[in-house]
């Protein structure tokens, strides 16, 4: 594995044309400060990137999500009318069955094919990533940017270790330069909010406030979701 990593690392990367993606998934279940500020701090390193929020329509590796798409859909809009600077990318929703995210990736590199594609991943997600499907095709689609912070370590499997230590870069601007195959670990200001605790919260009838913004607290009220 180890040979055929830096045979694939010997690839030249391709340089990037046009502008520069940034994928920021997630079940957004219900979206929260801690999805939205990670997502700042990514936009900030990244200024001539768009960045899209993706909902996740299906995830493969979960029984269901709690809201169903088009209320996850809903809150986001609600959030982003305030900040035109983020974009929201619904393919994964629009998609029936399962949502690899190789398969999404596919689908954004057909549509533009020359420009650089990003993905962002916290640590625990990026410390799994030999356990995806098809996870070796990914470099080929885009480049990984994994938010770190001092609590979560690297814990990256011997098959994984050579790809992203080979791949690993340190500067933003290399992103934006190619159309994908590196690596940036980006540590940033991850705050210790989960949608899981905010579902418990409102289901034993807590005011989950200063979580996550009045319009989705509204929201969730309207349409009595999380009880």
């Amino acid at each position: 594995m180890t040979n055929h990593a830096h045979q694939q690392n010997q690839r030249p990367l391709k340089p990037a044309q046009g502008r520069a993606v940034v994928i920021f998934g997630g079940t957004f279940d219900p979206v929260h400060y801690g999805h939205l500020r990670a997502a700042s701090e990514v936009k900030e390193a990244l200024s001539e990137a768009e960045l899209r929020l993706l909902p996740s329509g299906t995830p493969p590796h979960r029984d269901h999500t709690f809201a169903n798409a088009q209320h996850r859909l809903a809150m986001l809009e609600l959030v982003l009318k305030n900040h035109p600077d983020f974009t929201i990318d619904q393919r994964e929703i629009l998609r029936n069955g399962p949502s690899y995210m190789v398969d999404t990736l596919k689908s954004i590199r057909q549509e533009s094919p020359d420009i650089s594609l990003s993905l962002v991943l916290g640590q625990d997600a990026a410390n799994d990533l030999d356990r995806w499907h098809r996870w070796q095709e990914l470099f080929e689609l885009c480049h990984l940017i994994v938010m770190t912070r001092p609590e979560s370590a690297s814990a990256y499997s011997a098959q994984l270790t050579p790809q992203m230590q080979q791949r690993s870069t340190q500067t933003q601007q290399r992103l934006l330069a190619y159309q994908h195959g590196l690596v940036l670990h980006l540590p940033i200001t991850q705050l210790a909010i989960s949608s899981t605790d905010i579902r418990q919260q409102i289901q034993q009838g807590y005011n989950p406030r200063f979580l996550l913004p009045v319009s989705v607290i509204e929201y969730i009220k309207n349409h009595q979701l999380y009880r």
